[in-house]
């Protein structure tokens, strides 16, 4: 995948098209400070902009190969274009992501709307508790996110962790996750 062309080329028409949408994954790891390998992008994107959305990726050349009431994957002929896959975000916390998303430069005039880390978190908390076989690999992910942030000084928000870690009763890692990020459990 050629990710500055999809970026450039793709996101452009979304944003031209005032579509809800941000960037989560791999490559939104990489744009929060930690560099990890990924082969497509995937995205966050308000459920009443697919359909708008869809008509953008075909335009592209992408074709949607699977599509459930809570994600799309999209694959192009072209490898240059590859995959994305699509997050629908029509509950609470979806919705959430993506209004706390805010702009990041990929390079210079070249941006797009990232989720905060705390959202990533959120969203390996799911994956792991989806798939237990994704448990090792996402908690991995979860504290190099941690460790980026102290790195960065970066304070994070211990209670949306929190309440993602509640959702999928896993309350008692919130400790673990502070003490790793050199935050006291009272503040």
């Amino acid at each position: 995948m050629n990710f500055l062309k999809v970026i450039t080329e793709v996101v452009g028409a979304l944003e031209e098209a005032r579509i809800h949408y941000a960037l989560i994954g791999g490559f939104a790891m990489a744009m929060r400070g930690n560099q990890r390998a990924t082969v497509d992008l995937e995205f966050i994107l308000l459920l009443e902009d697919l359909e708008k959305a869809d008509r953008i990726l075909v335009r592209f050349g992408y074709e949607r190969t699977f599509r459930s009431e809570n994600v799309s994957h999209y694959l192009a002929a072209d490898g240059d274009w590859g995959r994305i896959d699509i997050l629908h975000a029509f509950r609470g916390p979806s919705l959430g992501m993506l209004d706390r998303a805010d702009m990041l430069t990929v390079e210079p005039g070249i941006a797009l709307r990232v989720v905060q880390v705390e959202d990533i978190i959120g969203l390996k908390i799911q994956a792991l508790s989806n798939d237990p076989s994704r448990l090792e690999s996402d908690w991995y992910d979860i504290r190099l996110l941690v460790r980026a942030a102290r790195e960065q000084g970066a304070p994070l928000d211990w209670e949306l962790i929190g309440d993602y870690l509640d959702l999928f009763h896993l309350q008692d890692r919130l400790s673990e996750l502070r003490n790793l990020h050199g935050s006291s459990d009272q503040g």
